[in-house]
């Protein structure tokens, strides 16, 4: 392929192509501290305009060569309405961040970019702030990047989080940063992160980053992030090969090795008081679809299932993944100027700000807006009405999408 080559921040050097296809390995290996765990040796830039969609959509997106990209994604997936806000700073030309053009790595911490009309959620006394259920761990969060293509499934450790946030990355394809507070243990696969994360890694107090690295752009902006204890995988141990999966699918870490020490994460949302229903409009069944992935959660009468591309979706101990609250957060979405060498377009959800939001709890559907008044700030989810969304106390998954991408009935 023609253009300029870059180095990836987290590649396996010299690897062959061959080698990048071996067979599943058959013992579980320590990946030692500052070992590459990427997959592919080289970024190219740009990516070839002749290139073809490949037919495998999850084969391109198996492999995490972010590039530099002048192409722009299909009509009507990428809103580049938005801009970074006048006066906020820019990369220097020719710098680690230079050739990103999405938004959030552009936004200051303290930078106000909404206003709520009501106040924040609290932590109840004695309750977990993520989860709102009793206890009150102790430690600050890790965040934990998980892969969704089929090679990753079934993942380990969806059922053991807090929160999960889904989130677009090339080729349609959803990708996983799940947060752990109140549980941890062994999880994966681990996969790269995105400028995406930025939009909600700073409102988690001073939580653990834990991805398996990243292209030079990306993991520039990640690096910058200053509330977040950066444990890539690039550059830190505690992180082994999965025996019997393929790479790149196979990274696995335990979540306890890097929970360390830091502020713990505030209040993310309200909850009900036990034994409180919800108010709002009756629904069972909730579809959200991005172009590579068609998730659908269904209302058992305690929880939301979640079934993914027509089939249940279940965690490595085969239970079916399980939420009490599904919250659809529609954001713009811009480019990043980033794409895959197979001529994916890496977008960006720019969770920051403020914008619709639709919240399944309890078996009812509550429309309102979410605001995140700057990147330190949780989310404040608030009702047509004007008061306060309360969820039910347990597991939250969020999906961030675009507009368009949500059915209910």
């Amino acid at each position: 392929m023609a253009g300029l080559v870059i180095a990836a921040g987290c590649s396996n050097a010299g690897e062959t192509a061959s080698e990048r296809q071996a067979p599943a390995e058959t013992t579980t290996s320590t990946i030692a501290s500052g070992e590459p765990t990427n997959d592919l040796d080289e970024l190219v830039y740009p990516p070839d305009p002749a290139l073809e969609i490949p037919a495998d959509l999850e084969l391109a997106f198996a492999d995490d060569d972010v590039a530099d990209s002048t192409e722009t994604t299909p009509s009507g997936s990428i809103d580049s309405t938005p801009r970074p806000p006048v006066g906020a700073p820019t990369p220097a030309e020719g710098g680690s961040t230079a050739g990103y053009v999405g938004l959030l790595g552009f936004y200051t911490l303290d930078q106000v970019l909404a206003t709520s009309p009501i106040d924040a959620p609290i932590t109840i006394p004695g309750a977990a702030p993520l989860t709102g259920l009793p206890g009150a761990p102790a430690g600050p969060a890790v965040v934990v990047k998980i892969d969704n293509s089929s090679k990753a499934r079934p993942q380990a450790g969806l059922n053991a989080a807090d929160v999960v946030i889904e989130e677009e990355v090339e080729w349609g394809i959803t990708r996983f940063a799940a947060i752990f507070h109140s549980e941890h243990q062994a999880v994966g696969p681990v996969r790269s992160g995105r400028s995406t994360d930025i939009s909600f890694l700073s409102s988690l107090g001073q939580p653990a980053l834990v991805y398996s690295g990243a292209n030079d752009i990306f993991d520039a902006l990640l690096l910058d992030q200053e509330r977040v204890r950066n444990f890539s995988a690039a550059r830190n141990g505690g992180y082994w090969r999965q025996s019997g999966r393929r790479a790149p699918s196979n990274l696995f870490a335990d979540t306890t090795s890097f929970v360390g020490s830091g502020d713990q994460p505030p209040a993310w949302f309200a909850f009900r008081a036990p034994g409180v229903g919800a108010t709002g409009t009756a629904t069972s069944d909730v579809r959200v679809n991005w172009p590579s992935t068609a998730v659908r959660w269904q209302w058992d009468g305690t929880g939301w299932a979640r079934t993914q591309n027509g089939s249940a979706h279940v965690d490595a101990d085969g239970v079916q993944v399980i939420a009490a609250n599904v919250v659809v957060a529609e954001t713009a979405v811009v480019d990043t100027g980033l794409g895959d060498s197979a001529g994916g377009n890496v977008p960006e959800y720019v969770w920051a700000g403020s914008g619709p939001v639709t919240v399944f709890t309890d078996g009812q559907r509550i429309d309102g807006t979410w605001y995140r008044e700057t990147l330190g700030d949780p989310a404040i989810l608030v009702a047509s009405d004007g008061t306060a969304i309360e969820l039910t106390p347990g597991r939250t998954w969020i999906e961030l999408v675009g507009p368009g991408a949500l059915s209910s009935s």
